[in-house]
């Protein structure tokens, strides 16, 4: 979550003014003449029933008191091992970046990985630090990494950590509707306490994402959220807006502190050949994943396609209009995994992309229909600049499908290479065919972040999946 200033919507404004002028409304009513005064009220003995009733609501409401207090309690304990991280340039020394992080009982800082990810990927070009509660203020080193589920373990001296608090980590996961407080420095403003509620496992998802009801905003990303104990069952890393926000669930965290040994340090270019290894090792497992999935074939205009391979495949339907005033109709299915993997601020991967189109027309000619299917373009998910991949190259031919006799295929397969992580590529593949002139479909997919042998196996599967209704 990128650090930036955005006003308060008009909405906020509104309910306040509108708060305001029922409160004057009524000190209006009270000052006119002939306005009763409250009178006394004789007590009586309540029957138990009634007295069972005060109780109830009295405890009710005395809840958030208790809560608040806890809240406050909490703060007050662990705000010292609370901490704002901050990437600065080496050449106008102006901050870049800003997140949080907190002090765990091994002597490291947790944060998330695209806080410090600069830093780690141009150390001539970047510092990075951290300032704590009280202003103090040190030099960090990142000491492991997890790209794939956006965690990072930073290191600063052990005499400035030494008198401060370090957080403990759950053994397990809150109850749906739990309460839950995530600690974090939100647009900079110093470290807050945002108090919200566990709501599970993100629904169709290949990665495991805690979704936590309440308001995550820039520059919180890499505190950590913390059940009524106190204990971090997730770390900061994105919010959607409306109190929707997302954490890493605490359990991944604990998997790189075990493989992390805080008293040797490794050099940054072992902590990116790490990065390497660990999206060579995700890639497999998604493309596996979805290669061992369901591959049932759906109804598709004359042909059958592959639906939702898997429970984070999410397919949608669509298509022209008659408001569209096209030459043609267009029916499509389009499907993706959403899962992103954070790589620098202008890349990402582990992306997928299904999509099937079917195209009917009356107005154009075989020539006009042949011109507008050869010009459709599909880009990838992750656009990325010169410095993180190289040029697509493609391979363009007509190819016959065993699993589509009788129809022959314009197909086109591309494939372009990661600079900094060797062996990965991304993976583009289209094949139109037009039929009897006025009819044509396509189909075709996109890879992000694979290895030639699953790019190729994904290929294998997926154009033998097709048939014919």
């Amino acid at each position: 979550m990128r650090d930036s200033v955005n006003p308060p919507p008009l909405s906020a404004y509104a309910v306040s003014h509108h708060t305001l002028k029922a409160h004057n409304k009524s000190e209006q009513v009270r000052s006119r003449p002939g306005y009763s005064r409250l009178r006394s009220i004789r007590l009586r003995q309540p029957s138990p029933a009634r007295l069972t009733s005060w109780l109830l609501a009295l405890l009710a409401f005395s809840l958030p008191i208790v809560a608040l207090a806890d809240n406050v309690e909490l703060f007050a304990q662990a705000r010292s091992g609370l901490f704002v991280i901050q990437v600065t340039d080496a050449n106008s020394d102006r901050k870049v970046s800003l997140g949080s992080g907190f002090l765990m009982e091994n002597g490291l800082i947790a944060t998330n990985y695209h806080v410090v990810s600069r830093q780690l990927l141009h150390p001539e070009s970047y510092s990075l630090a951290y300032e704590g509660e009280d202003g103090q203020r040190g030099e960090l080193q990142v000491a492991a990494v997890d790209a794939v589920h956006d965690l990072a373990l930073v290191r600063a001296s052990e005499d400035e950590l030494r008198e401060l608090y370090r957080f403990p980590l759950a053994g397990e996961l809150p109850e749906q509707g739990a309460s839950v407080i995530s600690l974090g420095n939100p647009f900079d403003v110093g470290i807050s306490v945002v108090p919200g509620t566990y709501n599970g496992a993100v629904a169709r998802s290949y990665q495991k994402r805690l979704h936590f009801t309440g308001a995550l905003n820039p520059g919180m990303s890499g505190g950590p959220a913390v059940n009524e104990s106190g204990e971090v069952v997730g770390i900061n890393v994105a919010g959607a807006g409306n109190s929707v926000s997302f954490l890493v669930p605490v359990e991944h965290l604990q998997t790189l502190i075990a493989r992390t040994d805080p008293s040797v340090e490794q050099s940054y270019a072992q902590i990116r050949a790490s990065i390497q290894q660990d999206l060579v090792d995700y890639q497999a497992t998604l493309i596996d994943s979805l290669l061992a999935g369901d591959w049932s074939l759906k109804p598709f205009g004359p042909i059958q396609v592959p639906g939702e391979l898997t429970d984070y495949v999410n397919c949608v339907g669509g298509g022209s209009s008659e408001d569209d005033d096209l030459p043609y109709e267009q029916h499509t299915i389009d499907c993706t995994v959403r899962d992103r993997v954070y790589l620098s601020d202008y890349f990402s991967t582990g992306m997928l992309e299904l999509d099937y189109s079917w195209f009917e027309t009356e107005e154009l000619s075989q020539l006009q229909f042949y011109n507008l299917l050869s010009g459709l373009n599909y880009l990838p998910m992750n656009p990325g600049t010169k410095d993180d991949v190289t040029q697509f190259q493609c391979h363009e031919d007509m190819m016959d499908l065993d699993s589509l006799p009788g129809e022959s295929f314009k197909a086109v397969y591309c494939v372009r290479a990661y600079l900094d992580y060797a062996g990965l590529t991304d993976v583009l593949f289209v094949a139109t065919s037009l039929r009897g002139g006025d009819h044509a479909f396509s189909i075709h997919y996109t890879l992000a972040g694979v290895t030639q042998d699953r790019a190729t196996a994904f290929n294998q599967a997926f154009v033998r999946a097709l048939a014919w209704k």
